[in-house]
């Protein structure tokens, strides 16, 4: 295990939205967001490489963080509220009362920031103690949708946890939260900067209550609880997980696009995204050796908010995200030509959705939790949503790691910092996984050369 790292709290406030800028609001979830309510909340840790001391970030910085944070709330009011069931209905919707607040925790770290902030691997836990609780015994009663931490490493950098309910907002919506924060905070307090603010109002997503309706059914036939305890990763208390990026940059992922175009028969656009995820699909099946007719499967959230007819406006705050799924034999995909077949199998999975994006909807989760106990490779994040353009106003992000992916097995994906058209992958693996990973993962480079 790696050594011990001191994080001493500095401060724990609260951030709510200007008094009285918001009125009181119950928000009922659609079939869109019901479908996280199980899931654990995504835990994600920005870091900026900004060197100051701890009296000059306290001076400097924090004032302007919380100001934008809380003129940011004004606009992602929900984030502010609570989980809860409503008393009229007994469904579940997100409650905001005036006053309501977000958990903001100040703290300092004694670990090596730039240790911290590379792509080589480093134990898990060392990045547990810069994430705040979604719920502290202050919430008692109550069940906070987001909490945010800001950990300063003197003379060197910062990083933002941030731990978020899936059932508030997907992937989309919470980018555009936190691009909104940067802009705001950025801008010195504007709120004219935000020229596309979220669209709260949830009836542009109530046209599928039947979906709803038959997803509650096919929930009722399995036991949800134990089900979800069975689908997280199981490590032991003396198994050492660590984490490590991977990167792709673009010539890279060229030579794999190229590899797959001259093995097809009729060649398609081959995305990044499709390759990236198709090559980490075939390394992790080399690497757990599963071999044979034995399934292997990946498993993808896609936003349907412009495949749905008529389409939801992009700026639509909350879940509009399905699951997708592909699956293969495990002897297909670790054959000489598992690229071309992982890539097709994905790729025909997102033609199959652009087609139909809600056919058997209301099958989504009760699918994914019935892989429980078989390889599955799912993913969080997505290069699209630009994450290091995060800026503040000192840069965009030195690092960026989605910590939630401990518990799911998932990979993450975001865009490279330093050079347009590469991937960074994420993943977190027992340490002795890790080095043969690193082995399979560059070795099937050279091949591909």
């Amino acid at each position: 295990m790696a050594p011990p790292h001191k994080v001493q709290i500095l401060e724990q406030t609260r951030v709510s939205p200007p008094l009285n800028s918001v009125p009181d609001a119950s928000i009922t979830l659609t079939y869109f967001d019901i479908l996280w309510l199980q899931l654990n909340p995504v835990q994600v840790l920005f870091f900026y490489d900004h060197p100051l001391p701890t009296t000059q970030f306290r001076q400097t910085i924090l004032p302007n963080l919380k100001n934008s944070l809380s003129l940011s709330l004004q606009l992602f009011y929900p984030l502010a509220g609570n989980l809860t069931l409503s008393q009229q209905t007994g469904n579940h919707e997100i409650s905001y009362i005036n006053g309501d607040s977000v958990s903001l925790i100040i703290a300092e770290s004694d670990s090596d920031f730039y240790r911290l902030t590379a792509n080589h691997a480093r134990d898990v836990t060392e990045f547990h103690t810069l994430l705040p609780p979604l719920r502290s015994p202050s919430d008692a009663g109550k069940n906070p949708v987001l909490a945010l931490q800001v950990t300063l490493f003197p003379d060197a950098g910062f990083s933002i946890g941030m731990s978020i309910h899936h059932t508030a907002a997907d992937g989309s919506s919470i980018t555009h939260f936190r691009k909104s924060w940067a802009s705001i905070c950025r801008s010195g307090g504007d709120l004219s900067v935000i020229t596309s603010p979220p669209i709260i109002d949830r009836t542009v997503a109530k046209r599928f209550e039947q979906i709803q309706r038959n997803y509650f059914i096919e929930m009722e036939k399995i036991n949800v609880k134990d089900r979800v305890k069975e689908f997280e990763v199981k490590k032991t208390d003396d198994q050492e997980v660590v984490r490590a990026t991977f990167v792709l940059a673009r010539s890279d992922i060229e030579r794999l696009r190229q590899w797959v175009l001259a093995r097809v028969e009729k060649p398609y656009r081959y995305s990044s995204f499709v390759l990236t995820y198709a090559y980490v699909w075939v390394c992790l099946v080399k690497l757990r050796k599963v071999v044979g007719e034995r399934k292997v499967h990946v498993a993808f959230a896609v936003d349907c908010r412009a495949r749905l007819d008529p389409p939801i406006p992009s700026a639509y705050f909350g879940n509009c995200v399905i699951g997708f799924f592909a699956e293969l034999k495990a002897s297909e995909l670790g054959g000489e030509n598992g690229l071309v077949v992982g890539s097709e199998a994905i790729r025909k999975a997102i033609q199959g959705m652009n087609e139909d994006v809600l056919k058997d909807a209301e099958l989504c989760i009760p699918k994914l939790l019935s892989l429980s106990g078989e390889l599955v490779l799912s993913v969080a994040g997505s290069p699209r949503f630009r994450a290091y353009d995060t800026d503040f106003g000192w840069g965009g992000p030195k690092k960026i790691e989605v910590i939630s992916i401990e518990g799911t097995g998932a990979m993450s994906l975001a865009e490279t910092r330093d050079e347009e058209g590469g991937v960074e992958v994420g993943l977190a693996l027992p340490k002795h996984e890790h080095v043969d990973f690193a082995s399979i993962f560059e070795e099937g480079l050279r091949v591909f050369k």
